[in-house]
């Protein structure tokens, strides 16, 4: 308030006191206009501020307008302060506005529980003036609030020294105190609310969250679950089950089981000494003795090592094995389950694999191969190569078994007999006994299939019933002019495409080293490729749905007088398989093959499947 005492006005007040009363519900200014007054300058005076303010820790405070006697316009300044009875004046925690003298305390500012006094300046055009004290503040003290663990989630590695959470930070007076509620195995620094875990604690890995309770002089305040502490461990309590393996014979491979183990995965698992045998699988933890190891009799404690992130413990006698002497057995009993066998000279063999008794492993070997036999020192397998040179003859064969116990002689336990390869007619065409006949194709043990046409027989030429279209019989004439049966397929200049075909099914399930022959000759025209050989594993009547396999032959000339061509076909692809055999004559009009050209004829006699019985 700017008030001139010396005013001649009727604002005056009748005493000093009803004007600082008035000055808490507004500020006036006050100055002469009559001119017949003179007006008297002055310094500020007599600084009010409401009443003593209070305010708990920590919060923000605002005054109202303070009181001042002052000419004109006026500026404050806070100049110096002080604290008692426990406060710490913190030089800028305060603020004032220069042109009211509305002294500001922001929120979260650092003043500690106590009174405080400010020493303010006031100034205007007269001059300066400084009042002790002028302001008054009671800090009082504030409850616990906002209390935060940073991050709210914390790990803390169980048996480890030092391992502990971040401080809390908090709202409220200090001095507090921390306490946690339920805290079971953890443990709380009272001064710092810093949390730890008891080093021999039994809790396992996991999450826990933990409520803490924070006095001071308001008092208590309770957070729940105000922090999650993830507890991890190094690797402890590895367990095998079983511990220790016995009687583990000299030579015997062993494997322990997988072991458990608590603490923070993953792990890896290692042995502090291998004793030069026993292997270790770093993820499982499984150890293995190879056999054929060479560790001698005498028992085996292993230390295991196990790593996680927090570190390796070693855990000693971890498992044991026991090496013991080779309780063993000499081979006896040896038998083959077929003893004879009956092979075609040079043929190849190869017998069953044997059973036998005693302690493995075992090695065969042949007493006398005849220099041909072989034997398979593992599985005791014998074999013949094919293409010996064996004779015929009756070969007994006597093996000999030996592990490490000793060996055995099995006197003639199988005998070969090599015999003279037979050579079967498996199917021949059956041209011989056919006679001409009307309307009749006589062709035997094969059938005839046209894809395009029908077949066409003549009824001239003497009542002969020659085939003038198609597959049919014919009388056919060799090199010597000596007649024989045969077939014949005239495609009468025009497209075709007629099949010859076994009409019953070829069977070489005993059979090998199979072959085809057959004799013929192509007259006119000049395209012998026409002709083609197929055969099939699935016909069943219908050319169109069995899948065919092309057999390549040495092409039949075209000739003329006639003269018969010996063919002998390699079938050994279809050795032990059940098949059907055709013949296809095809002719089809193109550029390079044009009508004048379909005439061909294809002329088939002794039309025969041999092959080697089994």
């Amino acid at each position: 308030m700017n008030h001139s005492i010396d005013c001649k006005s009727k604002r005056r007040f009748g005493s000093l006191y009803m004007a600082i009363a008035f000055a808490f519900l507004s500020v006036f200014t006050f100055s002469c206009d009559d001119e017949k007054e003179s007006q008297e300058v002055m310094t500020p005076s007599d600084l009010r501020y409401a009443s003593v303010s209070e305010v708990y820790e920590g919060k923000s405070m605002e005054t109202a307008r303070p009181v001042v006697f002052s000419t004109g316009k006026s500026t404050f300044e806070i100049v110096a302060g002080i604290a008692e009875d426990g406060g710490a004046y913190i030089e800028g925690e305060f603020q004032i506005v220069d042109t009211t003298g509305v002294i500001r305390l922001k929120a979260d500012n650092k003043l500690l529980t106590g009174s405080y006094f400010l020493d303010i300046k006031v100034t205007n055009s007269a001059g300066e003036t400084v009042f002790p004290k002028a302001f008054e503040l009671l800090v009082l003290p504030s409850a616990i609030e906002g209390l935060q663990y940073a991050p709210h989630k914390q790990t803390i590695v169980r048996g480890l020294e030092g391992q502990k959470t971040s401080v809390p930070v908090f709202k409220g007076s200090k001095p507090a105190t921390f306490q946690l509620v339920d805290g079971g195995d953890f443990l709380i620094n009272a001064e710092t609310g810093e949390i730890s875990l008891a080093l021999d604690t039994k809790y396992l890995v996991g999450e826990y969250k933990l409520s803490v309770e924070v006095l001071n002089t308001v008092g208590t305040t309770k957070f729940e679950e105000v922090i999650t502490i993830q507890v991890e461990s190094a690797p402890s309590n590895l367990l095998y089950d079983p511990q220790a393996y016995l009687n583990v014979q000299q030579t015997q491979a062993k494997k322990s089981v997988k072991p458990t183990v608590k603490g923070t995965g993953p792990f890896t698992f290692a042995l502090k000494d291998n004793f030069g045998s026993f292997t270790m699988d770093a993820n499982t933890g499984v150890i293995s003795l190879p056999v054929d190891h060479t560790l001698a009799i005498d028992t085996y404690d292993l230390t295991v090592v196990v790593t996680n992130a927090h570190g390796s413990v070693e855990f000693a006698n971890a498992a044991s094995f026991q090496i013991v002497e080779i309780k063993g057995e000499a081979p006896f009993e040896l038998q083959y389950a077929t003893t004879e066998y009956s092979v075609n000279e040079a043929f190849a063999f190869e017998s069953v694999q044997p059973t036998i008794s005693g302690s493995t492993p075992i090695t065969y070997t042949l007493v006398d191969d005849k220099d041909a036999f072989v034997i398979d020192a593992n599985t005791g397998v014998i074999t013949l190569a094919e293409g010996n040179s064996l004779s015929v003859g009756i070969y007994p064969l006597t093996v000999k078994a030996t592990n490490f116990k000793g060996e055995a002689t099995f006197t003639d336990v199988i005998t070969v007999t090599i015999k003279t390869a037979i050579t079967d007619l498996v199917f021949e065409d059956g041209w011989d006994n056919v006679e001409f006949a009307a309307g009749e194709k006589g062709l035997g043990n094969m059938t005839e299939v046209s894809l395009i046409g029908d077949p066409v027989q003549a009824t001239s030429g003497g009542g002969k019933h020659k085939w003038t279209y198609g597959w049919g019989i014919w009388n056919i004439k060799d090199g010597d002019k000596d007649p024989q049966k045969g077939a014949i397929m005239v495609p009468k200049k025009t497209e075709n495409d007629d099949w010859l075909i076994t009409n019953v099914s070829v069977d070489l399930t005993n059979h090998v080293q199979t072959e085809l022959n057959f004799s013929g000759y192509s007259t006119y025209g000049a395209y012998s490729s026409t002709l083609k050989l197929w055969v099939s594993e699935d016909y069943n009547g219908d050319v169109k749905e069995a899948n065919w396999v092309e057999v390549s032959f040495e092409r039949l000339p075209i000739v003329s007088p006639t003269a018969f061509h010996h063919r002998k076909v390699d079938m050994t692809q279809f050795d032990g398989k059940i098949v059907t055999i055709a013949f296809q004559h095809e002719s089809r009009i193109t550029p390079e093959f044009p009508l004048l050209e379909l005439k061909t004829a294809h002329f088939i006699a002794n039309f025969e499947v041999s092959a080697v019985r089994k």
